[in-house]
């Protein structure tokens, strides 16, 4: 079976592929463009990517596939999953690998926000010593709500144990009152739900605009759960405190250029701005890394595992 990993996933898989003397096809350079990675892909029977969708025309080109093994918790961004479906093409993830990395860097970016710390530490690159942007907000003792309550918020709500701090989080089973009341009370509230048809927009300009002024919101989940023009409107005009954000919802490829969605929230000084890697660490490479490995072995023994389109 032609395994195919279209670009560079983790370290440990490829001492993994090497160690055990597997002839898979393995890019080690990023993919430079969607052409080239329509190339790469296209005599797969097994493949494993993340940085292009697996859409309508990236499944077509591949008429041989069989499986995808996508190296990610929340899959549904990296693959059209009906189409797959339709296709006989089954897809297999990586629940839970992530869980703390996202977490952790949650917090830290919550921490950076309400403390200001990215912003004095830009002040002090320019040559300014000032301390009056130092009267930021402390985490401990805060209102938390969690949109989301899966691996990472529940994670989140672990590492925030001894913070003194008051948890409520909203799951699938909860609803819009329920959203709409924990948005309007909470100090911090962390996006960490997966996106489907039902989390889309799920933090809408209506939420944004009920939130208190101090609150600070962040976005480990997918940029499209926020709508990102109402929350850019809402930390331009200083109508709450600031933002972490992690994701937005057109990212670019490596190499390409900023696209506007981005740059506008990386010129605010209110917003601690990422690239999408909040679930990188050198910890969690390696679990993935194994993850990647045991999916793709059991696609080619023909009993797959962590199945996503089950």
């Amino acid at each position: 079976m032609k395994v195919i990993i279209a670009e560079p996933i983790s370290k440990k898989l490829t001492e993994l592929i090497e160690k055990n003397g597997e002839e898979w096809t393995v890019f080690d350079t990023e993919v430079p463009s969607r052409d080239e990675f329509l190339e790469r892909i296209k005599d797969a029977e097994v493949a494993s990517a993340y940085s292009v969708k697996f859409d309508k025309e990236v499944l077509d080109n591949c008429p041989k596939l069989k499986y995808l093994a996508i190296p990610a918790v929340g899959a549904g961004s990296y693959v059209d999953r009906e189409y797959a479906e339709s296709k006989g093409i089954t897809v297999t993830y990586c629940p839970g690998y992530n869980s703390a990395a996202v977490a952790e860097m949650a917090i830290g970016l919550a921490i950076d926000a309400m403390r200001k710390i990215s912003s004095i530490s830009r002040e002090l690159q320019n040559g300014i010593w000032d301390y009056s942007p130092a009267k930021g907000m402390l985490l401990s003792g805060k209102k938390i709500l969690l949109v989301g309550y899966g691996n990472i918020g529940k994670t989140i709500e672990r590492l925030l144990g001894s913070w003194d701090v008051e948890v409520k989080h909203i799951n699938s089973k909860s609803n819009e009152e329920e959203l709409n009341e924990g948005i309007k009370a909470a100090d911090v509230v962390f996006v960490c739900c997966s996106l489907n048809e039902k989390t889309q927009g799920l933090i809408n300009a209506a939420r944004i605009s009920s939130m208190k002024k101090t609150v600070v919101l962040i976005n480990v989940s997918r940029g499209a759960v926020v709508d990102e023009d109402a929350l850019y409107a809402a930390l331009s005009e200083k109508k709450i405190l600031g933002a972490g954000l992690d994701v937005y919802s057109n990212e670019p490829l490596p190499g390409e250029s900023l696209p506007e969605n981005i740059r506008r929230f990386v010129e605010l000084e209110n917003t601690v701005c990422l690239t999408h890697i909040a679930a990188s660490s050198l910890e969690s490479g390696e679990v993935l890394g194994q993850m990647i490995y045991d999916n793709i072995k059991s696609c080619i023994d023909g009993n797959p595992i962590n199945i996503f389109n089950n």
